[in-house]
Formats: C-alpha cells, sequence, structure tokens
C-alpha cells in the first residue's frame, strides 16, 4: 500500500507538470524578469539620465515643482495636485507635477494630466528627449500572471489554474523521491535519463522553500479571483457590497461618496499653508531626509478636511505598506488619520506574503538570488519536461516510429524551452531596432515576442530534432551576446558609459545578456556533442562472465567447470 501511494504520486507528479509544464515555464522565465523589469525598463529607455548619487535636494524639488504649481494656467482650474519627487530608491519616480481637473459630469472622475520636470531648472522636459515608448521590463512581469492577447480575467485564472497544478507538482514530487535530500548530492553525468533526473533533482531540492513560497504566494495575489463566493457570502452581492468589503478592509482609501465639488486651485492657493516647515516636520518624525516619495494637495470636499499628504513608500520591509502624514491645507495642524486594518494580523500576514513574492524589499544581493533561484525554477521546469521525452523516447526508437503525442511534445519542448528566451532576445533587439517614432512601437516590441515564438515552433517542426535544439539554442546565444554591441552601437547608454559612471544596476543589463549567452552557447554545444547518441535505440550489451585473475592463473569461473 505504501509503495502504490508513492507510485501514484509519481503518476500525479509526471501528469501535472506535464500538462501545463510549458504555461508554468512562460510564467516562471516572464517572471524572472520580473524581479529586475525596473533595470531592464531603464535599460530599454536609453534616453534616461544614468543613476548620480548626488540628488537634488528635497527641498529644492518641493519649492521647483510648487512654483511650477503655482503658475501653470491648467493647473489653476484642477481640483488636486500632486508632486513626485526623484529619490535615489530604487524604482522611484521621475520628478514630475500631476493635477486632475474636475469631472464634466456627475459620476466620473476628472482628466489626470502629467508634466515630468527637469530637477536642475524645474521646467517641463522637452519632447526631443523625452524616453521612447516601451512595454519595458512591467510588459513581460504582466504576461506571466496575465499572458497576452487575451482578456485579462481569462489570463489570471488560466495563470492560476497552472500554479495549483505545479503546487500539486511540488508536493507530489516531494513524496515521490524518497531520497531527495541524498540525491541532491549525486550527480552522473553521460547517463541518459539518469543524469536528467539527477539534474531534475539536484535543481528542485537547491530552491525547494522559493520554490514552495513563490507558487503559495502567487495564489494568494488573486484569492478573490480563484475563489469569487467569498465577498458575496458575507457582505452580499452586488457592486455596492463589493465597494463596502474594500471600505472596511482599506478605510483610508475609500471615497467619499457624498462630497461636494471642491474650489479650484487658483481660488485657493494664496490661503495654503506655507510648505516648507511641513516638509521639516515630516523628515524629523521620518528621520532624515530622502525619505518622502509624493506630495499631494486635496482643497476641501464637504466631509473630508482640505489637507496635504506626505507620502513614505516602505520598500526596505517586506510587507508592502505606504505611510503617510496629513496636515490641515490651511492651518498646517497635524490631522489625525483614521485607523488602519494594516496591523491587523490577516493584512500583515498578506502583505508579507505578497511582499516575498514581489522582493521589493530586496537589497541588490537578494535581488540577485532572487534572479539566480528564479532561473533555477525555470531549469527545473525545462529539465522536468525534457525528462518526460527521454524516458520514454527508447521505446518510441525502438518500435521505428515515434507517436504523434510524443512527437508534438518534443517539438513543444524545443520551441518552448529554447525558443521563448530567443523571443525575449528579439524583444529587446525590437525595442532598439524599432524607431523611436514608430506609432504603437510598445505593442510591435511585444508582437515581436511572440511572431518569433511562433517561428521557432514552426521552425521546430520543418527540422530534425536534435537539430532544431541545437540551432535555436545558438540563435538564443548569438542574439543576447550581440545585444551589448548592439546596444554599443545604438545608444549613448552601452557597457562602457555605464561602468565608467558607476551605474551598476543598468551595467548588471548588459552583463546578464552576456551571462544568458554563455549559458545558452554551452547549452548549444552540449547538444552538439552528444547529437549522435541522442536519437539512437539503447543497445543493452550482454554481460560477459566474471574472470578472476591470479598472476597468470586465469580461475574459470564455475558455471562453465560444471559444463
Amino acid at each position: 500500500m505504501k509503495e502504490g501511494f508513492r507510485q501514484s504520486m509519481a503518476w500525479l507528479h509526471t501528469w501535472t507538470g506535464l500538462v501545463v509544464g510549458w504555461v508554468l515555464f512562460f510564467v516562471f522565465l516572464t517572471g524572472t524578469a520580473g524581479y529586475v523589469q525596473i533595470e531592464l525598463t531603464r535599460w530599454m529607455q536609453p534616453e534616461q539620465a544614468l543613476q548620480s548619487n548626488v540628488l537634488v535636494s528635497e527641498k529644492e524639488q518641493v519649492d521647483k515643482a510648487y512654483a511650477y504649481l503655482m503658475h501653470h494656467p491648467e493647473a489653476q482650474t484642477a481640483e488636486r495636485w500632486g508632486i513626485n519627487l526623484q529619490t535615489n530608491q530604487r524604482g522611484a519616480d521621475a520628478f514630475a507635477v500631476n493635477w486632475s481637473l474636475p469631472p464634466k459630469e456627475e459620476g466620473q472622475r476628472g482628466k489626470y494630466q502629467k508634466e515630468v520636470l527637469d530637477v536642475s531648472s524645474g521646467q517641463p522636459i522637452s519632447e526631443q528627449i523625452k524616453p521612447r515608448e516601451t512595454g519595458g521590463g512591467f510588459t513581460l512581469y504582466r504576461m506571466h500572471y496575465a499572458l497576452h492577447y487575451i482578456p485579462y480575467d481569462w489570463g489570471i485564472r488560466i495563470v492560476g489554474i497552472c500554479t495549483m497544478f505545479m503546487f500539486v507538482a511540488i508536493i507530489s514530487g516531494i513524496i515521490t523521491h524518497k531520497k531527495i535530500f541524498k540525491d541532491f548530492f549525486t550527480f552522473r553525468p553521460a547517463k541518459g535519463q539518469r543524469s536528467w533526473l539527477d539534474a531534475h533533482n539536484v535543481i528542485s531540492v537547491i530552491a525547494l522553500p522559493f520554490y514552495i513560497m513563490i507558487t503559495y504566494s502567487g495564489l494568494i495575489f488573486f484569492a478573490n479571483a480563484y475563489m469569487p463566493l467569498g465577498v458575496p457570502i458575507v457582505y452580499g452581492a452586488g457592486e455596492k457590497n463589493t465597494d463596502r468589503y474594500y471600505a472596511e478592509l482599506y478605510p483610508s482609501f475609500r471615497n467619499n461618496d457624498h462630497a461636494i465639488a471642491s474650489p479650484n486651485m487658483g481660488e485657493i492657493k494664496q490661503q495654503f499653508v506655507p510648505i516648507q516647515p511641513l516638509l521639516a516636520s515630516v523628515q524629523q518624525q521620518w528621520g532624515g531626509t530622502d525619505k518622502v516619495s509624493q506630495v499631494n494637495f486635496y482643497p476641501d470636499q464637504g466631509k473630508t478636511p482640505a489637507k496635504i499628504e506626505f507620502y513614505q513608500t516602505g520598500s526596505d520591509t517586506i510587507a508592502r505598506k505606504r505611510t503617510s502624514l496629513s496636515f490641515d491645507l490651511y492651518t498646517g495642524q497635524k490631522i489625525v488619520q483614521e485607523k488602519s486594518n494594516e496591523d491587523k494580523a490577516p493584512m500583515v500576514f498578506g502583505t508579507t506574503v505578497l511582499g516575498l513574492h514581489e522582493g521589493l524589499f530586496a537589497s541588490p544581493f537578494v535581488r540577485i538570488l532572487y534572479v539566480l533561484t528564479g532561473l533555477l525554477g525555470t531549469a527545473m521546469i525545462a529539465t522536468g519536461l525534457v525528462l518526460w521525452t527521454v524516458k520514454r523516447r527508447p521505446k518510441q526508437l525502438k518500435s521505428n516510429r515515434m507517436s504523434f503525442g510524443h512527437a508534438l511534445v518534443e517539438r513543444l519542448n524545443i520551441a518552448m524551452i529554447a525558443g521563448l528566451p530567443l523571443a525575449i532576445a528579439v524583444y529587446f533587439w525590437a525595442n532598439r531596432l524599432i524607431p523611436s517614432d514608430f506609432a504603437s512601437r510598445a505593442n510591435w516590441e511585444v508582437h515581436c515576442l511572440y511572431i518569433t515564438l511562433l517561428l521557432s515552433f514552426v521552425y521546430a517542426l520543418s527540422r530534425p530534432i536534435v537539430r532544431a535544439w541545437i540551432e535555436i539554442l545558438a540563435f538564443a546565444a548569438l542574439a543576447y551576446l550581440l545585444l551589448p554591441i548592439l546596444n554599443f552601437i545604438t545608444t549613448d547608454r552601452h557597457l562602457v558609459v555605464s561602468l565608467r559612471h558607476q551605474d551598476f544596476a543598468l551595467a548588471s543589463i548588459d552583463l546578464g545578456f552576456i551571462f544568458l549567452g554563455v549559458i545558452f552557447a554551452w547549452a548549444s554545444y552540449r547538444v552538439w556533442s552528444k547529437r549522435d547518441s541522442i536519437l539512437k535505440p539503447v543497445v543493452k550489451k550482454a554481460k560477459k562472465p566474471r574472470v578472476a585473475q591470479t598472476d597468470d592463473v586465469t580461475e574459470i569461473p564455475r558455471s562453465e567447470e560444471l559444463s
């Protein structure tokens, strides 16, 4: 019975992994890119300035942005102002101002306007030096949970189902491999199926806690979408009851449905309290400068008092938490904020799990670990998919006819495991080669990715299996190795410049491309070196009788002596 249970788990592990393996490979690889999405976006927008350790102080930025809002004609008619400060935090917004105009009709939102400013002069950045339109790293990150070309709700549910299958595959894999930790220290190269199984075991165990965490937390992200009856059962069906749920969950962010029309900024700006003393008070309470990321101005809106809010993003903590301080816009008196649910156990658990999944808190070293473990997870799925074909290939070759199902899995493996990395490399090539003023260039970057993925599948169908592996892996290696050279030719933000200015975040992208190129070149070479034995039937050699030798006398085995 015990052995029967393990065999059942082995069957479950094999088929849950295979059925959704290609989607999971896509999710893991694009999700890993999401851990450096900010750096990838900076690479894909070479018009952005290099990072500098010298920043304009918060006081100067606030003064320049405030002066711009005070004199901009359209901002005078706005019902809200906002200032985004440039900080040295990873992923900080550009120095910019924004405002919201009054809605034209009741129940609608007013037009939102944003203007990026030069941090030195406080004037709008000219169109000539604005960053090019691009999907950036965020597009790859979004693909890993919403896919592409299909409705958002469908995408997150498809990925959710596949994620649940992966969770089952991980648990059943742990049960199946009773010597999994012992096998972690065992790798037997050049042994065919045995080598692939060893590689799969080693990669699976080396970051097993990460795989469990990332899979479970991925399910938590869209818990309400995967279990849609929870909120209606407690709060009732309908949009109003759903709004009531979110209002109780996030009381500080709920909207005031009975707010009256607010005066425009031009009418009341002379009554505003001086902003610099408030900024100094916020800096003192938050323990120094470089803490404020955003400032918002709200005039009187009925039950909501006129206020100025200073926001700080707690990116150095695991839990996703945003703190703020509010002051009366006319008197400068501190406003006691409404009690939040953020410190309650369920919210702490939820934000901590989601924070672990996103890794926003991570230092550069921890972020590198996130990327490496993400790549290991991708390799775990890849080795599992290849192992399925390697295990069954001898039987297929022995019959001299490969079944349709097995041949399809072989080709899908090539198209996804080798073709998807190539397609992502083409995505970066498209960013450099598509003209900056090309219409819908961000969409065409993504189109190039999926066109390459489709062509990889067609190529895998039209070429012999081994040659398709070798050639697509070689194409991927060349694509990544040549990306830094393409960057050198087409921009002035290449590897030499980023290293010279010590912008290591930007330089890490070019170095990462070189690293991936070397990995794919090695993989292509390994397949090429084994090309003669991959698709040949396994011939078992007959065992020779054991002969024991003592000096010059040969002992005859007892079985032959008796004959």
